[in-house]
């Protein structure tokens, strides 16, 4: 499974530390694969849509881009931090950690 995970935006953002972070599966310990294949089937991601609605849209708000290409599947999304997305908590809070390690 391939991710492509892109964070822009909010406040005090800042292009540099935020670049978009590319994961392959492939090259992940076993149990944290297994983990990120969990997570992605946890957000039912696959049946997500593509983006969020227009409304409520503001300048401090943070908006994520996730694309997952998983064997035949390959789905991107769009959204921001603000909206009620509960079934993306855990793989955005993986993600967003994965990408600061990358940081160091």
């Amino acid at each position: 499974m391939k991710i492509y995970f892109k964070p822009e935006g909010g406040f005090g953002f800042f292009p540099g530390l935020n670049k978009p972070l590319e994961l392959n599966s492939e090259n992940l310990p076993p149990d944290e694969a297994e983990h990120l294949h969990h997570l992605v089937q946890e957000a039912q991601f696959f049946d997500l849509p593509n983006q969020e609605t227009e409304n409520n849209r503001g300048a401090d708000r943070k908006k994520y881009t996730i694309q997952v290409e998983d064997q035949d599947q390959k789905h991107w999304i769009q959204f921001h931090d603000a909206e009620d997305h509960p079934q993306l908590h855990n793989l955005l809070n993986y993600l967003n950690q994965k990408q600061k390690e990358t940081r160091s």
